[in-house]
């Protein structure tokens, strides 16, 4: 029994999100984790592009690769100090590993014992069938455009007028400096 493509590649790029993910909490460099926090993000769209699940996919490229992640380098890039470690090596630091080990690894027991202990469906009850073109771009378009079009226009209107009141603080500090 083969794998056919898909399943390599849904593994292939499990894989490189939980690489990724790790590499973004063992790296110590700020810029080279957020990287690696971009790269999780790409490995996750590819995981919903398998699953069928467009709109989540190119909503995870643009809002978190693209939006979030040049927000995250920035404020990194701004605030970064060079001069100043990023872990000490104390004995706190020391003690704290086998605590952080231990607690990860009751949260890991307590998720596997939910798990274990939740009735799942029966294999063969019917799932209900879903409408033709359910969560497409289109399904989503015309839902969020006919049913709520002002929560649209409000948000815009609130992003405006966050743009407008950060250029005017912006433009009031420097003229003091």
């Amino acid at each position: 029994m083969g794998f056919n493509p898909e399943t390599m590649l849904f593994v292939l790029f499990s894989l490189a999100s939980v690489v990724s993910a790790l590499g973004v909490v063992v790296i110590r460099d700020p810029i080279k984790g957020a990287m690696s926090l971009i790269a999780c993000f790409f490995s996750v769209a590819v995981l919903f592009l398998l699953q069928a699940a467009e709109m989540i996919a190119i909503l995870e490229v643009l809002v978190y690769a693209g939006a979030i992640m040049v927000l995250f380098v920035f404020v990194i890039m701004l605030v970064e100090n060079k001069e100043a470690a990023i872990v000490r090596n104390t004995v706190a630091q020391r003690v704290a590993l086998p605590v952080k080990l231990i607690g990860v690894a009751l949260i890991a027991y307590s998720f596997t014992d939910f798990i274990r202990r939740t009735p799942f469906p029966r294999p063969d009850t019917a799932a209900r069938e879903l409408p033709a073109g359910f969560g497409s771009v289109a399904a989503i378009g015309h839902e969020f455009f006919d049913n709520f079009v002002f929560h649209f226009e409000m948000t815009s209107l609130l992003l405006l007028v966050g743009i407008v009141g950060a250029v005017i603080l912006s433009k009031k500090r420097g003229k003091a400096s």
